[in-house]
């Protein structure tokens, strides 16, 4: 896809670098507008536009906001408007123009109501805006309703999607329809200061945080996941707080004793106000001159979905935060709290491939049988079984593969790839573009969000997994004196409060990391590897130089000894060392050239000659 790029100076706004770039006072139609920064006024620019416009918005909140502060007559079109409200407004004739606000669900009440009123929509006299328009793709594998009107959407004649944050996606109607990317380019210095904390003890980190800003006067805090807003305010005892979520989720946090819940914005804001960041998308709050301090929070160790991308959310997120114009500061800190995990899977390109070609192949497959089978029951069983496969998630309500729910796919794996380390969760900020960062990395050796994801391992064999890979860490810290030996021991007394550290501790000690990733950390193979290493160990320590000399010591070379006698006064000498090994009569040929002597009652040994070999046994000759 072409771009194009037009410049912004400072104080200005989208509507001064269109008029500048040869556009206009109006959004050109066809373009992915890519605003580069938040506030510039792109809905504003089209609901002043001297045009009939449908604007596409993520969500209600951000409707209503646009509807309260504008002094204009427009339309929210939402799950709670009845029809007759839009369609009395569509016959308003004191209203040049019409502006409507809707949300994706909701945008087929207007194609309706237009249809009834012979209102042609897709013609020239209107122009429709698919505003954040990244959420298409980010939102839509837990929401596939916010693509249904992509095909209105292409059938306008003027149209444009547009955010701060675009992804390029990769629908064919935007390549059939000659689409470009509209960029604007920032002349200034544009760049906000974030500071990066990634840790493996989440909620001390957290409580430290709180600590530090105690004398704010308001926290605005973003995380995906209500069970985690729920947990933070009960573990910090929060009264003074507020939470922004959708009416579903506040409805579950009410019912478990969580009051000031909100599904749209709610003013003044407490001291500490907590937001689902996927549902206030777009959302403006203003209460300048006030600075919140914003803190963003992943927390891996509860959810994947609880990651924020650094090149959409986290610009986004610091762009809700309003002024009273131009680009004064409008908040005091941000910074972004997370977890990170080496281990996390991440598919690649080629293997997305592969798995959305099997999921297409076991699609057509059984609706291949649908299609043959004529009994009625096993009809209703391959329906049932058609609406169970992957493959029925990446379809829309026509039958046909939704090309923004396949973008989804890559998109997440885009953004699990950023949070396999600090290394590459801050370079994915600094791809950005967006901001100045200060990285601070608090990870321990041993953390505690390490010991709760070991706890919270649902089997034996994932516990060992995770101990054993403390232990290595711990060796490997202490090998490069990055810990203390007081600091090692104490990290391993935590992890003996796990029950399972008891069984593994002792094999790590003999077999190492790569010993019981052998193992696979199964028990059977664990203790036959140790039975293993315990036969080598103790054959290896029977021919050190303290038992060597101890064995030397005992016998007398020329006499006869029995052989009973010598394997006990042998398994004597073992036992004082600590050597488990088998003991029997013939053990003494291991050291002595020997005359064996049947004939005398009991029989016996005569011990001639020591086996001596300097290079490997250091005792007398």
């Amino acid at each position: 896809m072409e771009t194009k790029y037009l410049d912004l100076h400072e104080n200005e706004w989208l509507s001064d670098a269109l008029r500048r770039g040869g556009y206009g006072d109006n959004i050109p139609s066809n373009v992915i507008l890519d605003k580069t920064l938040t506030g510039v006024g792109a809905t504003h620019c089209e609901i002043h536009a001297k045009r009939n416009s449908i604007i596409i918005e993520p969500n209600v909140p951000v409707i209503q906001c646009k509807l309260d502060k504008e002094e204009m007559l427009l339309e929210g079109v939402y799950s709670e408007v009845r029809p007759m409200s839009l369609r009395k407004y569509l016959q308003r004739e004191d209203i040049q123009y019409k502006k409507i606000l809707t949300t994706p669900e909701s945008f087929y009440k207007i194609r309706k109501e237009a249809l009834l009123l012979g209102i042609d929509i897709y013609g020239n006299d209107w122009f429709c805006l698919f505003d954040e328009c990244e959420k298409i793709t980010q939102d839509h594998d837990y929401r596939s309703s916010i693509s249904q009107p992509i095909y209105d959407f292409f059938k306008f004649m003027n149209k444009a999607m547009v955010s701060a944050t675009p992804l390029t996606p990769t629908h064919p109607k935007l390549y059939e329809q000659g689409f470009i990317r509209l960029k604007l380019t920032p002349t200034f210095d544009y760049k906000k200061d974030l500071t990066l904390i990634v840790t493996n003890s989440f909620n001390a980190i957290l409580k430290a945080k709180f600590e530090e800003l105690s004398d704010s006067s308001c926290v605005c805090i973003f995380i995906n996941k209500t069970d985690c807003i729920n947990a933070i305010i009960e573990q910090f005892n929060l009264t003074d707080y507020k939470v922004f979520c959708s009416e579903k989720s506040a409805k579950k946090l009410r019912e478990r004793g969580i009051s000031n819940v909100f599904s749209e914005i709610d003013y003044p804001l407490a001291k500490y106000n907590f937001f689902t960041c996927r549902f206030y998308s777009g959302l403006d709050i203003t209460i300048f001159p006030i600075l919140p301090d914003i803190i963003m929070l992943t927390d891996l160790r509860v959810a994947t979905y609880t990651m924020i991308d650094p090149l959409t959310e986290a610009i986004q997120l610091q762009g809700r935060f309003r002024g009273n114009g131009n680009r004064e500061k409008t908040y005091n800190s941000l910074t972004h709290i997370s977890t990170v995990n080496p281990n996390i899977c991440i598919k690649s390109e080629t293997q997305l491939e592969i798995e959305l070609s099997q999921f297409a192949n076991n699609y057509m497959n059984l609706k291949k049988q649908l299609e043959q089978t004529e009994d009625m029951i096993r009809k209703r069983a391959i329906e049932k079984d058609l609406k169970g496969l992957r493959y029925s998630t990446l379809i829309d309500d026509n039958g046909e593969i939704n090309p923004f729910a396949v973008d989804n796919l890559y998109n997440e794996e885009r953004v699990k790839s950023y949070y396999q380390t600090s290394e590459t969760l801050y370079r994915a900020y600094e791809a950005s573009n967006h901001f100045n960062i200060n990285l601070i990395e608090n990870l321990y050796t041993v953390g505690d969000d390490d010991i709760l994801r070991i706890c919270q391992s649902k089997t034996d064999i994932a516990k060992r997994k995770e101990i054993v890979r403390a232990l290595e860490h711990i060796r490997i810290d202490l090998e490069h004196k990055h810990i203390s030996i007081e600091s090692a021991k104490a990290y391993i007394d935590v992890l003996k409060r796990i029950d399972e550290t008891a069984y593994i501790l002792p094999i790590y000690k003999k077999i190492g990391y790569k010993g019981c990733e052998d193992c696979s950390y199964n028990k059977d193979s664990l203790n036959k590897a140790v039975k293993e290493y315990d036969e080598k160990d103790a054959n290896r320590r029977r021919f050190m130089p303290d038992v060597l000399n101890a064995i030397y010591t005992e016998f007398s070379l020329g006499i006869y000894i029995s052989k009973e006698d010598i394997k006990q006064r042998i398994k004597k000498i073992y036992s004082q060392f600590g050597i488990k090994h088998k003991v029997t009569q013939s053990t003494i040929e291991d050291y002595y050239e020997v005359y064996n002597s049947q004939s005398k009652k009991p029989p016996s040994y005569r011990l001639i000659r020591f086996k001596f070999d300097g290079t490997i046994f250091e005792v007398p000759p």
